[in-house]
């Protein structure tokens, strides 16, 4: 029977190295941006809580427990991935873009290629930039259909697959793209990084020792090698094509499908850093089925499916 004991240990595990890093040099996070994460994780908790001793249901519950260990892994993984930063090496771009020359890939052509395209671009915008609510329609669409053990192999593959994301890409710092080809707005119609490249500032501010605090609700993803975008789209587009639910496997996999297409170019990574984070997609999930059915003795909260729940279903 699988559960959430590896979740949690993972999560908790994340939370250490945060705390170590924190402890071993200090960054200051400022507590008011936490007030929205632990709000909603109250709620959560709360809520799991509720449907799995009082009004039991077990497929509200896993629900409320995938969103909040999905919140607070991403809160965490967030601040492990700036804290990290900060002790980069050399910068990676000129070995990243000779990698993808000699598989054959020119980025530049295909952003272009992209760029003469409204249509594309349009449609490059919306995956890349759902990828969050695509995850979440995972969660709930899994969880509500009763689909607890392909939920759980979910959430864990995004937790183990975004972890190995974040401890490698320290050892290959990059900016990306954009910055490294000394790409301007003016060359391109359509295409341009989010956010005005505001993730290559906080990468290089954390890297000078410039960025005084943490904000949670101002974060950027940082990352470019593995890609954790590309790897978790890939772990979503495999959690839609794996639902048994028609209409997620043909519509969330088209929009997964073309979140992967768009990560070389709304994120500006290179094209081996969407390979990367797929591959660790692939084993993150490999290990997910079976690492679920694995039980830690551990008293957090978990969505396990018990009798009461069974016999309320069965009326």
């Amino acid at each position: 029977m699988s559960n959430d004991s590896i979740s949690w240990a993972a999560i908790t595990a994340l939370a250490v190295a945060v705390i170590g890093a924190e402890l071993t040099s200090p960054l200051h996070v400022a507590m008011v941006s936490l007030a929205n994460l632990a709000f909603a994780c109250a709620a959560l908790g709360s809520a799991a809580l509720f449907y799995r001793h009082v009004r039991v249901n077990d497929r509200f519950s896993a629900c409320c427990i995938g969103l909040a260990q999905a919140l607070v892994f991403s809160a965490l993984g967030a601040v492990l991935s700036y804290l990290l930063a900060r002790d980069g090496g050399p910068l990676w771009d000129p070995t990243l873009h000779r990698w993808d020359r000699a598989l054959g890939l020119d980025w530049l052509a295909y952003a272009r290629f992209v760029d003469r395209h409204a249509w594309l671009v349009a449609a490059y915008g919306f995956a890349y930039g759902t990828l969050i609510p695509q995850t979440i329609v995972v969660i709930v669409a899994l969880g509500f259909s009763g689909r607890l053990d392909r939920l759980r192999m979910f959430i864990l593959a995004a937790i183990l697959s975004g972890t190995t994301a974040i401890l490698l890409s320290p050892l290959f710092p990059a900016v990306g793209n954009f910055t490294f080809l000394a790409l301007k707005p003016s060359g391109f119609a359509h295409v341009w990084q989010s956010a005005d490249l505001a993730d290559v500032r906080d990468f290089l501010a954390v890297r000078n020792g410039s960025l005084a605090s943490l904000d949670l609700r101002k974060m950027q993803g940082i990352i470019v090698f593995p890609s954790y975008h590309g790897a978790l789209a890939a772990t979503t587009l495999w959690a839609f094509w794996t639902s048994g639910l028609k209409w997620l496997r043909w519509g969330g996999g088209l929009v997964a499908l073309l979140t992967i297409a768009a990560t070389p170019v709304n994120g500006g990574h290179y094209f081996v850093d969407v390979i990367a984070g797929v591959a660790i997609a692939g084993a993150s999930i490999a290990a997910a089925r079976r690492l679920v059915f694995a039980r830690l003795p551990l008293e957090a909260i978990t969505a396990l499916p018990f009798r009461r729940s069974r016999a309320a279903f069965a009326r």
